[in-house]
């Protein structure tokens, strides 16, 4: 389990994160959603120590994340931004490999195992910029599994891809999560994280306004999102009023 205690990170135009607080228990799929500038991204990138925080801890199987290696177990799904496109697959996954200390005798095994998996076998000596979106996002994610994390982290996955791309990731990680993987994802896209996670996150203005397990077969995360949401920002009453005045004009 990960222990996320009271993160806070204030940046000048009093944006930030504040008190952020949940855990990730083992093998959730937990929805962490919230709207642009909400602090998701903030908090994600706390998590991985990429920020100077004012105050909190993250604990790990209860000790620090940052000590004794225990990053190792978490992986983040990055975009396409953040990989060397000009490299081969298969380069790119050897170098992956070496750089996180993976035995030989288990990297031929292990590859062949992430390839078959993903589909990833016929296109291993390609450039990574030669893919279509779709296998670009597989191609990431035979880079996090090289290092067979517990948790996985995925902001925006799924962004960019067509419909038929998007039901195959959402079923990678169904399949990832059956194998014992606990994932946290965020996606404006809320069908997605409906049909997959057990456990909802909700941040607003930095702070967790909702954090609890529920049921997505009888529990709507739109349902349970619009309680939070501020009814001022648009007048359906006047948009409704609007149109009515445009039909008594016609008349």
């Amino acid at each position: 389990m990960i222990e996320i205690k009271n993160l806070t990170r204030v940046f000048k135009n009093n944006t930030g994160i504040k008190d952020v607080s949940f855990n990730i228990n083992d093998q959730d799929i937990i929805a962490f959603v919230g709207d642009n500038g909400a602090g998701k991204t903030t908090t994600i990138k706390a998590i991985f120590g990429e920020l100077h925080l004012k105050k909190g801890n993250i604990l790990i199987d209860n000790e620090n994340l940052f000590s004794n290696n225990n990053l190792k177990k978490l992986a983040f799904f990055p975009d396409t931004n953040n990989i060397p496109l000009d490299m081969k697959l298969h380069e790119y996954i050897l170098f992956l490999c070496a750089a996180n200390g993976i035995k030989r005798k288990e990297l031929e095994n292990k590859i062949k195992n992430i390839y078959e998996m993903l589909g990833l076998d016929k296109f291993k000596n390609k450039k990574i910029k030669e893919l279509s979106a779709g296998w670009k996002k597989k191609a990431i994610m035979a880079s996090v599994l090289v290092r067979s994390p517990k948790y996985i982290i995925l902001d925006e996955p799924t962004a960019n891809l067509d419909v038929e791309s998007k039901i195959e990731f959402i079923s990678i990680l169904k399949e990832l999560n059956k194998l014992g993987v606990t994932i946290l994802i965020t996606s404006h896209i809320i069908e997605e994280l409906q049909e997959i996670a057990n456990h909802l996150v909700l941040i607003k203005n930095g702070e967790i306004v909702y954090d609890k397990s529920f049921n997505n077969k009888k529990e709507l995360i739109i349902d349970i999102y619009k309680k939070f949401i501020d009814p001022k920002k648009v007048n359906i009453e006047l948009i409704s009023n609007l149109y009515k005045e445009d039909i008594k004009n016609e008349k």
